[in-house]
């Protein structure tokens, strides 16, 4: 009964362009990540891809290891280097291609907090330099001691926020990472999930409401099973088709990155890449991706279980579709308007794009203890998930058929 219920499902020739569809996009966001990673040769020529990552790599990995004073001294002799041998700005480019990710760190430490100064680093000494954990620490301190962060913050979240930081392992541990970085810093990720979850809405929409579209139903409820087994098996095959999709396409999207950039940097601290240096969340990039891949996994599961259970009550497919459109792009404009900002950050989408979430400083408190609010709705949802399936079971049970 539960393998009739998927093949129903994947018998569908829409269902059949939604998958066709599913596989492109996934391919299409892979190829356009990998295409991100750009080396410049001697030629001044770019290259991209596979070929970049090979040529990133081997310069990169001079570096590699704990981020040292002598090795921040290092990179300040080589930016010093690299600007009085420089005929322009490209050419810069191209000589600092070894060290780039580590003169980027010197600049996010020694600038204003939240801002970016490209020249900062050249006007850092290999004195100053040896400030560069401390730094990173007093920035944020000055930040939430700002006139303009004056109120956004008390005194127990500034410590805890202060705390976070003091908590990351130093000296951070650098090598070569674009591959990950590729995966996990860009916006192709959540881009791809929302479309996951919008593209999958499609073929699971019709599940419960196709048995009264197609006046099926007072066979199915008069059937023996009908009103037990046979509801059971239509929530297997939708739990089984949201789960696989979803994971088969991750595990292409993942693949396709990590073979051609390559593995490596999965132990570097996510702070070492240039949209997390700011964050609260102490985790390697290998932390992360499991963070983000099961979070996204979680508000996937949750959003889609949901029009599973609108499609039960209201018995409309079309109604059903719309709910995995909603939830999953339109509280991120809701989330640009202020009144509406501090709920934004609680709603499932929030779990499709945890990647580019882990700056955010947005806190949540449970008695005495704060927590970032990631480490909250991730747990929240996952049981909300779980509450929905015996909600559609006892929905579609008591079904009336007219």
């Amino acid at each position: 009964m539960l393998r009739f219920e998927i093949k129903k499902i994947f018998s569908k020739t829409i269902n059949k362009i939604v998958f066709a569809g599913l596989l492109a996009v996934t391919l299409l966001a892979a190829l356009l990540a990998t295409r991100d990673v750009k080396y410049i040769n001697e030629n001044g020529e770019t290259v991209s891809a596979f070929t970049a990552a090979r040529k990133l790599q081997e310069l990169k990995n001079r570096y590699k290891g704990p981020l040292s004073e002598e090795v921040l001294q290092e990179v300040i002799e080589q930016n010093k280097n690299m600007k009085e041998n420089s005929a322009n700005r490209d050419d810069a480019l191209q000589k600092s291609q070894s060290f780039s990710d580590i003169r980027e760190m010197i600049t996010l430490a020694f600038g204003e907090f939240g801002g970016y100064d490209y020249d900062i680093a050249d006007n850092i000494s290999t004195e100053e330099v040896k400030n560069f954990y401390q730094r990173r620490i007093t920035g944020l301190e000055e930040y939430l001691n700002s006139e303009k962060m004056k109120g956004a913050f008390t005194d127990e979240e500034k410590t805890y926020l202060i705390n976070q930081y003091k908590q990351t392992e130093t000296p951070l541990h650098y090598e070569y990472a674009d591959g990950w970085k590729a995966l996990l810093d860009s916006q192709y990720l959540p881009t791809l999930m929302m479309l996951v979850v919008v593209l999958i809405g499609f073929m699971v929409a019709g599940i419960f409401s196709d048995e009264f579209q197609y006046k099926a139903d007072a066979i199915f409820f008069s059937a023996k099973l009908g009103r037990n087994k046979a509801i059971v098996s239509k929530i297997g095959a939708g739990f089984i088709v949201t789960t696989g999709m979803y994971w088969v396409s991750m595990f292409i999207y993942s693949a396709i990155i990590l073979i051609t950039l390559g593995f490596g940097g999965a132990d570097c601290q996510i702070q070492t890449g240039f949209s997390n240096w700011s964050s609260i969340y102490n985790l390697t990039y290998w932390q992360d991706y499991i963070f983000t891949m099961v979070g996204g996994y979680i508000g996937m599961l949750f959003i889609l279980t949901l029009a599973m259970f609108i499609s039960a009550k209201c018995r409309s497919t079309v109604l059903a579709i719309t709910v995995p459109f909603v939830l999953s792009c339109v509280p991120m404009f809701l989330g640009r308007v202020a009144i509406f900002s501090k709920v934004a950050a609680f709603t499932p989408d929030q779990l499709l794009r945890i990647n580019k979430s882990l700056e955010d400083f947005t806190l949540v408190r449970i008695g005495e203890n704060i927590f970032g609010y990631l480490t909250v709705i991730v747990p929240i949802y996952f049981v909300l998930s779980f509450v929905m399936f015996p909600a559609i079971y006892w929905i579609y049970k008591k079904a009336e058929v007219k």
